[in-house]
């Protein structure tokens, strides 16, 4: 696959996917709560989990599918 997320980008995607990660593993192990209204706290705790890991995925493959359709390249090596 073509890179297109840049150096600055992959460094968000990785701190936040970081930052996400550990959210969902401490809600989920009850340190906190990320439930709302009628969601229960492990889904939200879940869901939380699961962008993290995209954030981490896309981060270290430097690739983001959703930036294809939209023509979105933050590369640091544009032609």
């Amino acid at each position: 696959m073509v890179r297109n997320v840049g150096t600055l980008d992959r460094t968000v995607r990785l701190a936040l996917g970081t930052l996400f990660v550990i959210g969902g593993v401490g809600s989920y192990a009850g340190l906190f709560s990320l439930g709302f209204g009628p969601v229960p706290a492990a889904l939200g705790a879940a869901f939380v989990a699961a962008v993290g890991v995209i954030l981490l995925v896309t981060g270290f493959r430097r690739t983001c599918p959703l930036y294809l359709p939209f023509g979105i390249d933050t590369s640091d090596d544009r032609n």
